[in-house]
């Protein structure tokens, strides 16, 4: 599919200032749907963190953070430059539809496999790197397309990104209640959980072709494809003037409009990598070292699902926040930001040396630091495309997207580090 087939506007741009009313603000939710896809393969492998450790042990957390993250960076840094030249359909149902069959085949690779526990594991580690791979590429194609639009439908992915882990954390808990804590029960449990994870994501695909059907998102593309093609001719009357009569475009040239578009959103991507890096040092692997401090009231499975759906509730408050208001400003958004890292210090003290050795303190830490993820994440993820011109909105979307991964990225080396400063050791036993 052309970028022509897919902008085709069903609003004539040129006879009017305004874009069409999002009806019942079905715009608004089909972003926040497509927010939930973007992040949801991950949580669920956060959501299904006991599932894995009773079938590959504790240190299978670490691994699996690392094998979902570890490329998204370098895949995101590539489709600066090479995604944009395919349609935003083609590329969000093929990442979309590739997510939802890896997802159906998670708890059939245990069965077909689980005679051999390291090719099991090593398999499942591959199939979760090629989800991340996935997910890196539809979270720059739909941070894109959400970049063309009004700052709250950027809000609206990215709550989307919060309701994944509650989705994710919500229905580990029904599987886990419904079946028996028995070796079976376990396998029936991961069955079910990821067969409706998967059908999760077809549900984001079908909310996209709606999205493409509202007159509001043709009004929005159109105004795009408009803006680039003004841009182009004014690019190509430039370059035929100055270099004899011959229009090209040159790498160089390219790259310096990277790198313009960069400057002026640096402060938001500094931000936004700053955010992630922080938290995804340091959630899931090392609050999952944390345990209960009354193992008869809440023992140590429930005490995890407990702690973990309060990030997932936090972050999501967190992301949804902004849609009413608004206390920080781009100038000022970092200081909130770089107050976050004092929970490097307050988490390692509830695991070595045990300062803080009460259920309420984790709570309490883990619900203030999810909700700040969300908020602050947000907000920078708001704010960056906005500095940009309506042609070059994609690349700061992606720009954006590509900062937040290599946060992730990071944290993902980090985050061993981390776990041997507080415990002495990485975490990972093989």
């Amino acid at each position: 599919m052309t970028h022509r087939d897919e902008y085709s506007p069903l609003v004539d741009i040129t006879e009017t200032s305004k874009p069409p009313v999002d009806k019942n603000g079905l715009a608004w939710i089909c972003f926040c749907i497509l927010g939930v896809g973007l992040l949801f393969p991950f949580n669920c492998y956060v959501a299904a963190s006991d599932y894995f450790s009773d079938l590959y042990g504790d240190s299978y957390s670490f691994l699996m953070s690392l094998a979902y993250n570890y490329v998204q960076w370098l895949l995101l840094f590539v489709s600066i430059f090479v995604m944009p030249r395919f349609s935003f359909k083609s590329r969000t149902v093929l990442f979309l539809l590739a997510g939802s069959l890896i997802l159906f085949y998670m708890p059939f690779n245990n069965m077909i496999f689980g005679k051999n526990e390291n090719l099991s594991m090593g398999i499942s580690l591959l199939c979760t790197f090629a989800s991340g791979c996935l997910a890196s590429l539809l979270f720059g194609t739909v941070l894109g397309l959400v970049a063309l639009f009004p700052g709250e439908y950027t809000g609206a992915v990215m709550s989307g990104n919060g309701v994944a882990g509650m989705i994710a954390m919500g229905l580990q808990i029904i599987t886990k209640v419904s079946v028996p804590a028995t070796t079976s029960g376990n396998q029936k449990s991961g069955l079910i959980f990821f067969f409706l994870a998967g059908g999760v994501l077809v549900i984001c695909l079908l909310c996209f072709f709606l999205l493409l059907q509202l007159p509001i998102t043709k009004y929005y593309l159109a105004n795009f494809e408009a803006s680039k093609l003004k841009e182009q001719q004014q690019n190509s009357v430039n370059d035929v003037e100055g270099n004899g009569g011959k229009s090209k475009k040159s790498a160089k040239k390219w790259i310096k409009e990277l790198l313009s578009i960069l400057k002026k959103v640096w402060r938001e991507a500094l931000v936004v990598f700053t955010v992630f890096f922080t938290t995804l040092s340091i959630f899931p692997g090392l609050t999952q070292l944390i345990q209960s401090s009354n193992q008869h009231q809440l023992s140590s499975d429930w005490f995890i699902i407990v702690f973990f759906s309060i990030f997932m509730v936090g972050d999501f408050i967190g992301r949804t926040i902004p849609k009413w208001f608004i206390i920080f400003t781009p100038n000022n958004l970092w200081i909130p930001t770089f107050l976050r890292l004092a929970f490097f210090p307050l988490f390692a003290l509830c695991i070595k040396p045990l300062v803080f050795n009460n259920n309420a303190w984790y709570f309490v830490f883990m619900f203030i630091f999810s909700i700040s993820n969300g908020y602050c994440g947000t907000l920078a993820m708001i704010f960056g495309p906005t500095k940009a011109e309506e042609h070059e909105k994609e690349y700061a979307g992606i720009i954006m997207s590509f900062f937040l991964n290599f946060g992730i990225w990071v944290s993902t080396h980090f985050a061993f580090l981390l776990s041997y400063l507080v415990t002495g050791s990485t975490g990972i036993n093989f």
